[in-house]
């Protein structure tokens, strides 16, 4: 997925023009704009109450000077399922000045607590004619070692500029193993990725009752979407550096850091919950154990 956000800003932008992010966000994309010589704009996500969403009016003032919006749709890493009015409303600035939408939603079958993913080319016919669609199965079957994902375009002519690219490097084919994996998956995985939404939703549970009690310093995003969790750890009162090191040293635990998805936020750490609960359980033990010496 990543080379084709890649391919795409640079193919459908020119050095020095705009991409619009929403931070905090999957850091590739601060990567592939970057890479081409293009200027990262970030529309920031707001914070209430513990809750993420989209500042509109920042969204619109600042869709007047970008070439390309990157929609991370469900996204990473606040596991947000975006409803469809929030989608009308951001698909419809991007049409209203003439920017490209590009949505990745790779994260799209690992949907939790009665949310529904809306792909944002089915909002309308209007936005499905201007918005370039990036899925793949490899995060909902742990296949992304095998580098398969689809780029759904509004237009032939598109589709042909993308296309021409990768074969003119020759590397347009993917390879046998992936698509007999990915078709598999999808045929055959259904009763797999059931019993896998369950477990992960206990391990969010876990994740969030287990800080509640015993770290409350520690502000658990349970998310709605993807298998990864956002921590406030701001009480902790270290900047990014100290928090970091705190993570490694103290408690042992290789997160991902906050300020790489969001470059202005300090205290925060992204949490992968995609593996078995006893991992989980001795991590959290790790971290109450961590927290508590510091006091």
């Amino acid at each position: 997925m990543v080379p084709a956000l890649s391919a795409i800003v640079n193919l459908f932008s020119k050095p020095g023009e705009k991409v619009m992010i929403q931070t905090p966000v999957y850091s590739e994309f601060y990567d592939v704009t970057e890479a081409w010589g293009r200027e990262v704009v970030e529309n920031q996500l707001v914070e209430k109450d513990g809750h993420w969403g989209v500042d509109f009016e920042d969204f619109e003032q600042k869709a007047k000077e970008v070439k390309i919006f990157l929609l991370c749709s469900p996204h990473n890493p606040l596991g947000i399922v975006w409803t469809k009015e929030e989608l009308q409303r951001m698909a419809d600035m991007c049409i209203a000045n003439n920017v490209l939408l590009v949505s990745d939603e790779i994260h799209s079958d690992l949907i939790f607590h009665g949310k529904k993913h809306i792909p944002t080319a089915t909002v309308s016919k209007e936005i499905a004619g201007k918005i370039i669609s990036c899925i793949s199965g490899t995060k909902t079957f742990n296949l992304a070692g095998l580098q398969a994902s689809t780029t759904v375009f509004p237009d032939k002519e598109t589709e042909d500029i993308f296309d021409r690219f990768w074969m003119n490097m020759d590397i347009q084919r993917n390879n046998t193993f992936s698509s007999a994996a990915m078709e598999a998956a999808f045929n055959e995985g259904e009763e797999w990725l059931e019993q896998l939404l369950v477990y992960l939703d206990g391990n969010f549970e876990y994740v969030r009752s287990f800080c509640e009690k015993n770290i409350p310093q520690i502000k658990v995003n349970v998310p709605d979407a993807t298998y990864l969790m956002w921590l406030d750890c701001r009480e902790l009162g270290m900047d990014n550096e100290g928090l970091r090191k705190f993570m490694i040293e103290e408690a042992g635990l290789g997160l991902n850091e906050g300020y790489t998805f969001g470059r202005s936020l300090t205290g925060f750490m992204r949490l992968n919950a995609a593996c078995p609960r006893n991992i989980l359980q001795q991590a959290m033990k790790q971290l109450k154990e961590a927290v508590d010496a510091r006091k």
